[in-house]
């Protein structure tokens, strides 16, 4: 899942509010101003038709009054006329004294008015709505009555009856009263009210969809943000795994990896995710096509993993296969562990046990061989000096005391090997004790025809070691350097710094026939060896020393630059560099 960043979905959020807002900013004035919209154009429509049916009253008394000229008065009958009009619901006229001279309904003529409006022109008019029995609404309209327009004091013709001239001011100082149906009026207050109900469910759906809008942003980002903490908090935990974790799919192809898978595999980080698990490790014979293909998980299986350096690397494989609840396959979990350490502790207990042996061992024969030695020496070296020089019995007892010379420097060095070794350092210059063993090795060199090579870097530093052990370990590096060469050859002996002066790396070699791959794993272990005279505890003791002093040493028959010869590599890393 990709998570969109915080700042990129906020921002859009943003922008979808915005249009939402101008759209209910837009639908809310709209709504307001059309909402009595309507309304006021049915009541202007309600107030001209009431002004229109006054006019068309005042108009027709004053063509009567124009035309007739006797004393019969016609705005009655107008009044009739106009009063069964559809849209009037009634139409009276009201004297000046308040009471009422023509009504549409002619049984209310001679009543009293009930509203008396105050007028400061002819031409005022008004207007109030008037709720009559049953609910029914009346927009009423009142407005002096001017059957003469704004002259009201017109001048008739003569025809001699005083009674018009009467009538024509009676009725000019009239009010007329108009009643009219508010049908169309009361539906388009229902219409605005509708319309406004709607624009208030679509703002209304607005706002909430704005709601639910950010509710379901926010819900998204959260468990973006979750999954995404979920994922970071997976991958620390997977790279911060002292072993190495591979996901792959059905078909064998790395998903996802460590870092510590990468450095066991000895590949690099570009070509692990398109990788292909199965050129790295043999799908039958570790059964990780059974975990794959039937579920099958393999637990703790060891097996030998030559990396692209090309050395050999133990490992420890266990594959377990991803399903989910209802049993579906989708890959497997590779978790691969480095049995290096493993190993060399138990080739550390084995050699431990094997010490042990050897101390017991030295421990008898110290006692029961030693002391008769001793008697043995003396008595053939007495026999050896009761003869002349040149005479064989002399001869034979000298070899005695020689042979057993010998075996008492085996059974020293068995007692040397099988005795803890305590560590006694000093701040030692490395250079100068490599030129006082090469100093104590000159003589067997020049003797076997062998030229010493020494080649130490000015960078190194005053280092904290014991320098009696490692002046031995040195020596017996030198010496079986030197038997191993025929005259005539090279020993190389070199010093250089490591892991920024931290540490150092003594690299002894050798230029003569080299060492069988067959026996290299064994030249380290007591008493093996391939001389005739040799005790087989020289290298036995340079491995104790190196260990003694956290350190390694190594072989390699041949040197990587050279087609023959044995080089020896002597590491102590650990130690305390001294400025």
């Amino acid at each position: 899942m990709t998570v969109v960043p915080r700042r990129h979905l906020y921002l859009t959020a943003l922008a979808i509010l915005l249009i939402v807002l101008l759209l209910l900013v837009f639908i809310s004035v709209s709504t307001y101003r059309n909402f009595n919209r309507e309304r006021d154009a049915a009541m202007q429509t309600v107030r001209r038709q009431a002004l229109t049916l006054i006019n068309a009253l005042e108009a027709g008394a004053r063509a009567g009054m124009m035309m007739q000229m006797v004393g019969k008065d016609a705005i009655g009958n107008l009044v009739h006329e106009i009063g069964r009009s559809g849209d009037v619901i009634y139409l009276y006229l009201v004297n000046a004294d308040g009471e009422v001279v023509h009504h549409s309904t002619p049984s209310l003529e001679g009543t009293r008015a009930l509203w008396h409006p105050d007028f400061e022109r002819a031409g005022d008019v008004r207007a109030r709505v008037r709720r009559l029995a049953g609910d029914v609404h009346v927009y009423e309209v009142a407005k002096p009555f001017a059957p003469m327009g704004s002259h009201p004091a017109v001048t008739l013709p003569s025809s001699g009856d005083p009674s018009a001239v009467s009538q024509t001011h009676f009725h000019s100082r009239a009010t007329v009263y108009l009643g009219m149906t508010m049908a169309a009026y009361e539906a388009a207050r229902q219409s605005d009210l509708q319309h406004a109900m709607i624009m208030g469910g679509i703002v209304l759906a607005l706002g909430g969809g704005v709601i639910y809008f950010f509710i379901v942003i926010r819900s998204y980002y959260l468990l973006s943000r979750t999954l995404q903490e979920t994922r970071d908090y997976t991958r620390q935990v997977l790279a911060s795994m002292a072993h190495g974790v591979l996901s792959i799919d059905t078909a064998g192809k790395v998903v996802t990896s460590n870092q510590q898978a990468l450095f066991l595999l000895g590949l690099p980080a570009t070509t692990i995710n398109p990788l292909d698990l199965k050129t790295v490790f043999d799908f039958q014979e570790t059964g990780i096509v059974r975990t794959i293909h039937r579920g099958v998980p393999v637990m703790n299986r060891e097996i030998r993993y030559q990396r692209n350096k090309g050395d050999w690397l133990p490992l420890l494989l266990t594959v377990t296969p991803i399903q989910d609840e209802a049993g579906n396959r989708s890959g497997a979990v590779v978790v691969i562990r480095d049995l290096s350490q493993i190993k060399r502790l138990e080739e550390q207990v084995r050699r431990a046990e094997k010490l042990a042996a050897v101390g017991r061992l030295a421990a008898g024969v110290a006692h029961e061989i030693r002391n008769p030695l001793s008697s043995i020496r003396g008595f053939a070296y007495l026999l050896g000096r009761g003869h002349g020089e040149e005479t064989p019995e002399r001869e034979y007892a000298d070899v005695m005391v020689r042979e057993i010379d010998r075996i008492n420097r085996v059974v020293t060095d068995l007692l040397n090997f099988s005795r803890p070794m305590t560590l006694e350092p000093e701040i030692t210059m490395l250079p100068e004790l490599i030129d006082h063993v090469v100093s104590l090795v000159s003589a067997d060199a020049k003797k076997h025809g062998v030229e010493i090579q020494i080649a130490c870097e000015p960078s190194i530093p005053r280092m904290t070691l014991d320098p009696n052990q490692i002046t031995q370990a040195l020596l017996n590096l030198m010496l079986n350097a030197i038997n191993a060469i025929e005259r005539g050859g090279v020993v190389d002996i070199r010093a250089s710094t490591v892991d920024e002066g931290a540490g150092v790396e003594i690299q002894v070699t050798d230029n003569g026939q080299g060492i069988d791959p067959d026996v290299q794993d064994k030249i380290f272990e007591p008493f093996y060896t391939t001389r005739e005279r040799g005790t087989g505890l020289g290298l036995a003791m340079v491995r104790k020393i190196a260990e003694n002093h956290d350190g390694t040493i190594n072989v390699e028959s041949p040197p990587p630059e050279k087609n023959s010869g044995t080089r020896f590599t002597l590491s102590l890393r650990n130690m305390k560099a001294t400025p």
